[in-house]
């Protein structure tokens, strides 16, 4: 099956899916819609962008092997998302918790072979070791269990982040970076991704345990400022890449702007213990902004951009 097709069946089963089962953009199964987004319509993309033709031996048997179960996997994740959480709906999971675990594996030898430069595949090859990260909680979340004690909706939050934030952005970051390689801000970006996702996950784990919220806010803001970093990037190629589809550069404009916007939100909610009450930054409010802009729009945006500019725009060659 042909990554086109494959698009196009994820797309109309993710509509079905907000069609029939989200209410509203506050309501808890976006979060859903937003993973499922990404696992059957943003990834056949980016596995187009992130594929190493250098890959050998193990390497390349895994990549093969998760082209060939990704898509059934994302199928099944979806009814995993009908089911309630329980037995039936974590193994209905398992199969693309195990395409993400791959992928991390993948990512690993990448790293172990080309080392830790050039950084743009240095990031796109984290951000495949991030994303096995989104795998297991998305196992808890289907399972039912409360990982240190966390809600269930920051537990189905957390899966998404790391599809998003940890597997998405340092891939689009990886790309921006291989484009403009001497661009120092976009260097400054790339790293600030790297350490801004695990250190809001650490920053959030140390909230729940009743430690200093002032940990989780200074996390936040390194991975803020890193997105506005990669948002800069994608519209200086915006205006700049004149050799470039003019439809991948209005895509990069719209992916900047939307991110530039989204990671404010995420700054803002970090910080809400310092600011005046808002009574829009909570969970729902964030779900629906940031969630949507970030998640839907920056990446929808970004991938189809960067899938319409080329291969060759991607390597930077």
């Amino acid at each position: 099956m042909t990554t086109p097709l494959k698009v196009r069946i994820g797309a109309a089963a993710w509509c079905a899916f907000v069609w029939f089962s989200v209410p509203t953009l506050h309501d808890g199964r976006w979060a859903a819609a937003l993973l499922l987004l990404a696992a059957l319509v943003l990834m056949p993309m980016a596995w187009s962008l992130v594929r190493d033709f250098e890959d050998t031996g193990w390497a390349a048997r895994l990549w093969r092997f998760d082209l060939q179960a990704h898509f059934p996997a994302a199928l099944l994740l979806g009814l995993a998302f009908l089911l309630p959480p329980g037995p039936g709906a974590l193994l209905c999971a398992l199969p693309w918790a195990a395409v993400l675990g791959i992928m991390a594996v993948d990512g690993v030898l990448r790293i172990r072979r080309h080392g830790f430069s050039p950084l743009g595949l240095l990031c796109r090859d984290v951000g495949l070791v991030y994303a096995s990260i989104g795998g297991a909680w998305l196992l808890a979340d289907r399972a039912g269990w409360a990982p240190l004690g966390f809600a269930p909706e920051i537990v189905l939050l957390t899966a998404v982040h790391f599809h998003f934030a940890g597997l998405l952005l340092p891939v689009v970051a990886g790309l921006a970076l291989n484009r403009r390689p001497a661009s120092r801000l976009a260097q400054a970006s790339t790293w600030l991704v790297l350490a801004g996702v695990p250190l809001v996950a650490a920053g959030i784990s140390v909230t729940q345990a009743g430690g200093p919220f002032q940990i989780e806010a200074l996390a936040a803001w390194v991975l803020v400022l890193g997105g506005w970093g990669v948002a800069w990037q994608h519209l200086v190629l915006a205006v700049q890449e004149r050799g470039v589809h003019p439809l991948a550069r209005g895509l990069w404009l719209v992916a900047g702007l939307a991110l530039a916007v989204g990671m404010l939100l995420a700054g803002l909610y970090a910080s809400r213990a310092w600011l005046a009450p808002m009574p829009w930054l909570d969970i729902p409010g964030m779900r629906a902004l940031h969630g949507t802009l970030n998640g839907l729009v920056f990446s929808l945006a970004a991938v189809l951009g960067w899938c319409r500019a080329g291969r060759a725009c991607c390597s930077g060659r």
